[in-house]
């Protein structure tokens, strides 16, 4: 019962991610005063299921020097790994009890960044090699960041459970959300921190080399991350809130990842010397000096 519960809800949150980029499209088009998707049934409501049809449909073509083991391993890593993270977020049917989510979700998150340097090391590129490295450095100076944000937070709900912030949350957590938004986004890869897939520097970063389902399942890995981001950040810091309110969480998760979107139409990319350090120079000292802040309070 548990395991095809657990497949229900994986294919749900697939699905959520299908029509996740219809409302990116849409979004993306009505700031740049187009269309968008408009064909396919009722305002073009059954093309991300036929995108992603279309896209594992296509042929797999491999390139000959590619190492082939890691090269279809990589992709399918990734994507398991950013279904298995959904497992830490607290449901109203409980598949498992996490009592350590908030550490589970810290362990995943940095294993993730493996997916994205053996898919550019084992496509034997330098370009696709150069994209992957340039994720890593930029993960590696973000994640110290990140961990210093987690440990925070662990000690303000005094547990490391993420359904203890339905009682734990408060007010003064609202400090710590800027930096974690923005670590966010650079943990997520997206603009103005989207140095793994800069287009215009690297045609596509790491996974150029990648086509039909293989591409499809980077694509479904970092919107999947996208959306489980969205979905802590409500639990986090807005639960003092709200009562557990399902529609209420859903409308939270939707403003942030209507902010992802609103962020990518309006600012540019980073130069990648600007984004180290901000992260090392910037974002870094001030955390600290959160840390310092808002321990001093608990023990006050």
């Amino acid at each position: 019962m548990i395991f095809v519960s657990w497949l229900i809800h994986c294919l749900l949150i697939l699905l959520s991610v299908a029509f996740y980029t219809l409302f990116e499209r849409k979004l993306i088009a009505f700031f740049t005063l187009r269309t968008g998707p408009n064909k396919v049934s009722i305002i073009g409501l059954v093309q991300p299921l036929l995108d992603g049809v279309k896209l594992f449909l296509k042929q797999n073509l491999v390139p000959s020097r590619v190492n082939k083991f890691i090269y279809h391993l990589s992709p399918i890593f990734g994507l398991l790994l950013a279904i298995v993270v959904w497992i830490t977020l607290p449901t109203y049917y409980v598949l498992l009890s996490m009592n350590y989510s908030l550490v589970l979700f810290f362990c995943l998150g940095s294993i993730l960044v493996f997916s994205v340097l053996i898919s550019g090391w084992s496509s034997n590129s330098k370009y696709r090699l150069i994209g992957s490295l340039r994720s890593v450095a930029q993960s590696i100076s973000y994640e110290s960041v990140f961990s210093t944000l987690v440990v925070l937070v662990l000690i303000l709900i005094l547990s490391y459970s993420i359904r203890s912030s339905f009682t734990q949350s408060s007010l003064l957590y609202f400090f710590i959300l800027p930096i974690w938004f923005i670590c966010t986004l650079a943990e997520t890869h997206r603009v103005p921190f989207d140095f793994s897939e800069s287009e215009s520097e690297l045609v596509s970063g790491f996974n150029t080399e990648y086509r039909g389902a293989s591409f499809s399942f980077i694509f479904l890995t970092e919107y999947l991350i996208l959306l489980y981001s969205c979905f802590l950040i409500t639990y986090l810091f807005f639960m003092w809130l709200i009562p557990f309110n399902l529609l209420v969480i859903v409308f939270i998760a939707l403003f942030f990842s209507f902010s992802f979107v609103w962020i990518r139409v309006t600012y540019c990319r980073y130069r990648y010397d600007m984004l180290i350090i901000m992260s090392w120079k910037v974002l870094l000292p001030l955390t600290l000096c959160l840390f310092v802040c808002y321990l001093t309070i608990i023990v006050l």
